[in-house]
Formats: C-alpha cells, sequence, structure tokens
C-alpha cells in the first residue's frame, strides 16, 4: 500500500459531491442523445424525389436549425459530465493510494486529458454548429454554392466532434485501467467495483477503436451498415447505465468514511 496522504473528510464529501455530478450529466447527456436520435425532439429527415444535392442540404440545415436546442443542452450536459470527470481524477488517486505512485499520475493525467478533451470538443462543436446549422442564405448566384460551403462546413464540425469523442474515451479508458490497477495492488477499493473499472475500460476502448475505425473500414468493404448503429449501441449503454453506474457505486464507497480519530482528553 502507497504511504499517500489519508482520503480525508473535506476530499469524500468533494468526491462524494463530483461522482454524483457526473452520473446524473452522463445520464441525461445520454437521454437526451437517444430522443434526438429517434428524432423525438425535431422531425426525422426526409428528402422530395429527385431534390437536388443543395436542395438535400438546405433540408439537412434546416433540419440542424430545429435540433440545435436539444443539441445544445446536451452539450452543455457533457461539458459538466467532462468536467466532473477530470476532477474525479486527485480524488481517486488518493482514495486508491496512488500519491507518489506512478499509475496515480497516469490515472489523474488520463481523467485531466479526457475531460479537458471532451469540453474543448463541446464547445467547438456548439460554435460551429451554431453557425453552420443556420439555414438563411442568399437568394442570388451564389446561393447554391453557399449551401454546399455550409454543408462542407458542417461534416467538417461533425468530424471534429467525433475524433475528439474517440481521444477523450481512449484517455478516460487509460485512466480507468490505472486505477483499476491501483485497485489490485492497494486492495482500498471494493473488489466489484474495481472489475466495473476494468470492464468499462476494456469497454471505452474498443468504443474508441470502433467508432475511428469501422466508418472507413465498412466503406472500403462495401459493407452496407449504418456505422452510428455499430457503434452508438454500446456507448449508449456506457452513457445511460455503466458510467452513472460506476460513480454512483464510487460515491457510495466513499461514504463510508473511517472513524475520527479519537481527540485527546481536556486536561
Amino acid at each position: 500500500m502507497s504511504d499517500a496522504p489519508e482520503l480525508t473528510p473535506a476530499w469524500r464529501t468533494w468526491g462524494r459531491l463530483v461522482a454524483a455530478i457526473a452520473a446524473v450529466s452522463f445520464a441525461l447527456t445520454a437521454f437526451l442523445t437517444l430522443l434526438d436520435s429517434l428524432s423525438l425532439t425535431a422531425p426525422a429527415l426526409s428528402f422530395p424525389a429527385g431534390a437536388e444535392l443543395p436542395d438535400r442540404i438546405l433540408i439537412i440545415l434546416q433540419n440542424q436549425a430545429d435540433r440545435f436546442p436539444v443539441i445544445f443542452v446536451s452539450s452543455l450536459l457533457a461539458i459538466v459530465a467532462y468536467s466532473a470527470l477530470a476532477a474525479l481524477g486527485p480524488v481517486l488517486r488518493r482514495a486508491l493510494g496512488g500519491v507518489g505512485v506512478p499509475r496515480g499520475t497516469v490515472l489523474v493525467a488520463g481523467f485531466a486529458i479526457a475531460g479537458a478533451i471532451g469540453v474543448i470538443g463541446e464547445l467547438l462543436y456548439i460554435g460551429g454548429l451554431a453557425i453552420a446549422s443556420d439555414a438563411t442564405y442568399c437568394e442570388c448566384a451564389f446561393r447554391d454554392a453557399q449551401l454546399i460551403a455550409r454543408g462542407g462546413v458542417l461534416d467538417v464540425v461533425t468530424s471534429m466532434q467525433s475524433w475528439m469523442t474517440w481521444g477523450l474515451v481512449s484517455f478516460f479508458g487509460i485512466g480507468l485501467f490505472a486505477a483499476a490497477s491501483l485497485c489490485a495492488a492497494t486492495h482500498l477499493a471494493p473488489r466489484g467495483w474495481s472489475l466495473l473499472s476494468r470492464a468499462l475500460a476494456a469497454l471505452l476502448v474498443l468504443v474508441a477503436v470502433l467508432g475511428a475505425g469501422f466508418p472507413p473500414l465498412a466503406h472500403s468493404m462495401g459493407w452496407d451498415v449504418d456505422p452510428n448503429l455499430v457503434v452508438g449501441a454500446p456507448s449508449l449503454v456506457i452513457l445511460l447505465i455503466l458510467l452513472p453506474w460506476w460513480a454512483l457505486w464510487l460515491r457510495a464507497w466513499l461514504g463510508h468514511a473511517a472513524p475520527p480519530e479519537a481527540e485527546p482528553a481536556a486536561s
């Protein structure tokens, strides 16, 4: 066991608060994302037969504008979730006896980098989407070129957000592997929570690999498979169930505070 500083009551209280925030914000983010993907927040995309590319792009932009309020709220909740994730790193390092231990440093760094990438990615996504999804355009000779360019910007914004998501998922997985390794070394955490952390880390890395590698693979192989379905289903399970479960279990574990030391009797 590391001779790290004891997890003080103040650290326990802070950790429980941050874990609760992470659980709720991740679950709400996943719930809003599910509603949006099921077209319950805006009408589903529908293209008239024989519509030209500029007209199809205009329909997409109008749909994005209709969905933007829900996407905006979901992104704000995601920012809160990623910030809470980064804040949990130092708490876990103390809770698992990792202060001054290389694995403790990896844990904190993994959580911090994942949180930073997530926050920056969501801010860029919101800002880019607010401009790209604006369905207003010039009714002039440049109409078609403007709409096609706007569609290109929307593709770039979406692609950037996706790749930043795979990056943060990878770093979070690395941090979780470090946490699980510390659990095995110090035996300070419940065994079940340690196993859940390891399983969650493996799933996160798998989702990152699928998200980054499956779309180009499916395209090159000519597979008629929706990449969003392949990646979205496990991602939804992680965000809506596993991550909140992991965070709430952590909160409950941190609540089992060590009894306070007896104060010396007054003379």
